[in-house]
């Protein structure tokens, strides 16, 4: 099974010179957890994670952070040929609860979570 037949929805991206509490909106609209961080090109350039930009909004309160300010860099990124076991084998070893999906141009496609993956697990008829 490879990332294409696993991912659940379009990746909803925000760019990093965007406002921290745009991102906290946008996630809270989406009902997400992680969002692709993008620079100008399109290219991924960090991932924001719901935890990190609450602490952000704790820490900061009214004054104007990026989300630049706050993502994760060198993240760690898949592609939709990636296989399902290595792209889990990433989340574990990595102790992230998704990845990004990226084309050839490095473009965020898609994102697979590890909701993704337990649901692709539980679909699996298992022998017994």
């Amino acid at each position: 099974m490879l990332v294409r037949d696993l991912m659940s929805m379009p990746a909803v991206t925000i760019r990093s010179n965007e406002d921290y509490k745009a991102a906290l909106a946008l996630m809270q609209d989406k009902s997400l957890h992680h969002l692709p961080v993008v620079g100008s090109d399109g290219e991924l350039s960090g991932m924001a994670a719901e935890r990190d930009l609450l602490i952000a909004a704790t820490h900061y309160l009214q004054s104007p952070v990026e989300v630049g300010d706050v993502m994760h860099c060198g993240v760690v990124a898949v592609t939709p040929e990636t296989t399902a076991a290595k792209a889990a084998g990433l989340m574990v070893g990595q102790r992230i609860g998704s990845l990004p999906v990226v084309d050839g141009a490095g473009q965020v496609v898609r994102i697979v979570t590890e909701t993704d993956i337990l649901r692709a697990f539980a679909a699996t008829p298992q022998a017994t």
